[in-house]
């Protein structure tokens, strides 16, 4: 009987050796149907290549692995509920399975569900675009204009105009109550990105990456301008 992990390195191989998409699908696809009645061994393949690009494409090499995905998300869950009831789980769910301090925003709720149950590494990308996109509908044309918004939709901001540009954002609201090892404003970053990008009037294309968080203890959210380039 094969095991979870032999059946990846298979996996592994076709990704590896097969040049073309469409050939690399179907042999994907070929190989999963042999296993098809036994899902507690394809659960396994999704639980061990989760947040991977294999975990993506075998999901769109096999679109029935999409049901078992909602069921494992819902198995998770209630174990996760379940442990909460023992006499020495949290007091507050939130911070057992969520990774939250108090009451978690709506905003870092949603991040953090899509996150564990549907995207996994994937997400800073997701939010980070959805930022960009957010920018393009807001049309901040001026650092004036910038500083004024992010001081009404995030927090308290400080434009440094030096080289790199320093963008510093206390209390934002896209991290409060957040607890990561990591920074976690991708919203932030992708809508300075995108605003900045609108002030050059799209000379440049610009990345914003997040070097201090308040999700991982740090006093502030710092942003800087990472690259620009001349488009």
């Amino acid at each position: 009987m094969v095991s979870a992990m032999k059946l990846i390195e298979m996996l592994k191989i076709i990704d590896n050796r097969a040049k073309y998409m469409g050939i690399k699908l179907t042999m994907i696809k070929n190989l999963l149907e042999k296993y098809k009645d036994n899902k507690e061994l394809l659960k396994e393949v999704l639980k061990l290549t989760e947040g991977t690009k294999l975990h993506e494409l075998i999901l769109e090499a096999y679109p029935p692995l999409e049901e078992l995905k909602k069921e494992l998300m819902e198995e998770t869950y209630k174990m996760q509920i379940q442990s909460t009831t023992s006499p020495h789980a949290p007091t507050q769910i939130e911070e057992q399975i969520y990774g939250f301090v108090g009451t978690p925003t709506l905003i870092g709720f949603i991040k953090e569900y899509l996150r564990k149950y549907y995207f996994g590494s994937q997400l800073k990308k997701i939010f980070y675009d959805l930022g960009k996109h957010y920018a393009n509908a807001v049309n901040i044309r001026n650092y004036d204009e910038l500083k004024n918004f992010m001081e009404k939709e995030f927090g308290p901001t400080t434009i440094e105009m030096s080289e790199p540009l320093v963008i510093t954002v206390k209390n934002n609201k896209e991290a409060l109550n957040y607890k990561s090892p990591e920074p976690v404003c991708y919203i932030t970053s992708g809508f300075l990105a995108g605003c900045l990008e609108n002030i050059a009037n799209k000379k440049f294309i610009i990345e914003v990456d997040e070097s201090k968080c308040i999700a991982k203890g740090d006093p502030y959210c710092v942003f800087i301008v990472k690259k620009s380039r001349i488009i």
